[in-house]
């Protein structure tokens, strides 16, 4: 009896594991996607109004009249100043629902689908290097970070984060395969990030630098850009272009970042962007726990060993996160002065899955460097001015700091 009990548990689990085998990729990541959208607005039900001011007003004023006449107005004034996917995206709720509260909630139920819909490119990402279940695992880490807690917010960064990992899973393909179909990919992906987040326009020096690291990783020399000739070409022809139409409209060419144009306007010094860039860089590795920025390090070191999709990854990841933090820490050093986590937190699968790829490949760790690269790892967030970092915009802005802020207010 006992013997044929034993079997009969044998059996049970030799068929969950066949069924869990069965289940194809696409059926877990819908499942991913799902799972977390509901997690994502069961939390999100908790912010009972808007609190990020006066940015979350904006957006909803922008769908609204969206949804009604076609139009994103603000107080029935027209404005070009702010990206309108993503208002756009939220605007059914507006539609679908007359009153304030359904609609506000209905909002934050798309936000939940929109930024759960990150697992996508992330497994994609990943998959390129890794076995399905690893890809999975990047694909749950994705939808796993804290930062996921914007889903309670009416914020771009909903639509940016899926759109932004999208846009770098096209740089990625197009560095290995420079074809005019991967190239139009980049740069409709690119324009769609943009339309939701002037900040994409860091993706225009990523893109021009990329090849550069793909090529050294592989030992080609320069004459491998030439593969590239067509984005560089097209670089070229957007931004003449942009300067044209600007000054036929009698405007500034700078006047395309809408907003934030005040931005381009501004002179930056040398030393303090260096600074915010320093703090902005401690604080992304104090929300990775300082391993995968050490992964990524190593993983860089030996590149020119790893296959060709492994070196486009890097080249990619690190051009795409250099040129996003650096367009943050210099808005930081005049505009801000403090650590903006919201704006860069978008990163944080690439190191994670960097992570992924380092523990798949054996953990390579080459003498020296390993220890040098987990000793600067470690040491980056130990040296961070936590008493000027630490104020309450970090409530919106830096989450990462939350909890070192509530350990001294404890004390």
């Amino acid at each position: 009896m006992a013997a044929t009990r034993t079997t009969t548990a044998s059996d049970k689990r030799v068929t969950v594991v066949s069924a869990v085998r069965v289940i194809p990729a696409w059926g877990w990541l819908t499942l991913l996607v799902a799972v977390s959208a509901v997690i994502r607005y069961s939390l999100s039900r908790q912010a009972v109004a808007p609190w990020i001011m006066v940015d979350e007003l904006i957006y909803s004023e922008l769908a609204k009249s969206f949804a009604s006449s076609g139009q994103f107005l603000i107080r029935d004034h027209s404005t070009a100043a702010y990206g309108v996917i993503y208002p756009a995206l939220i605007s059914p709720a507006w539609a679908v629902f007359k009153t304030i509260p359904d609609a506000y909630a209905a909002a934050k139920a798309i936000n939940s689908v929109m930024m759960s819909l990150a697992a996508i490119p992330a497994y994609l990402l990943a998959r390129r290097m890794l076995s399905m279940w690893w890809a999975l695992g990047a694909a749950v880490l994705t939808v796993s970070l804290p930062s996921m807690v914007y889903t309670g917010t009416l914020m771009t960064e909903n639509a940016f984060y899926p759109i932004f990992l999208f846009a770098v899973l096209a740089v990625v393909v197009w560095i290995e395969r420079p074809s005019t179909t991967t190239t139009l990919w980049v740069v409709a992906l690119i324009a769609l990030a943009y339309l939701t987040r002037a900040q994409a326009l860091a993706f225009g020096p990523a893109i021009l630098t990329a090849p550069l690291l793909y090529a050294w990783a592989q030992r080609r020399g320069w004459r491998a850009l030439k593969d590239y000739r067509l984005m560089y070409g097209l670089v070229v022809v957007g931004g003449l272009l942009v300067i044209i139409v600007q000054v036929a409209r009698g405007s500034s060419p700078l006047g395309i970042l809408g907003a934030y144009q005040v931005a381009g306007e501004t002179h930056y010094h040398f030393w303090p962007v260096v600074e915010w860039f320093w703090y902005q860089l401690g604080v992304l590795d104090l929300s990775l726990g300082v391993v995968p920025l050490a992964a990524l390090i190593v993983l860089c070191a030996v590149s020119r060993g790893q296959d060709r999709r492994v070196q486009a990854f890097l080249a990619g990841s690190i051009a795409i996160t250099f040129w996003l933090m650096l367009e943050v820490s210099a808005f930081a050093s005049v505009h801000q002065l403090r650590v903006e986590e919201r704006n860069t937190f978008y990163v944080v699968p690439l190191f994670l899955i960097a992570l992924l790829v380092w523990i798949d490949r054996g953990t390579p760790r080459p003498g020296r460097l390993a220890a040098l690269a987990a000793l600067a790892a470690a040491a980056l967030p130990g040296v961070l001015p936590y008493q000027r970092l630490i104020t309450t915009n970090a409530v919106s802005d830096t989450l990462t700091l939350l909890p070192i802020w509530s350990l001294q207010t404890a004390k």
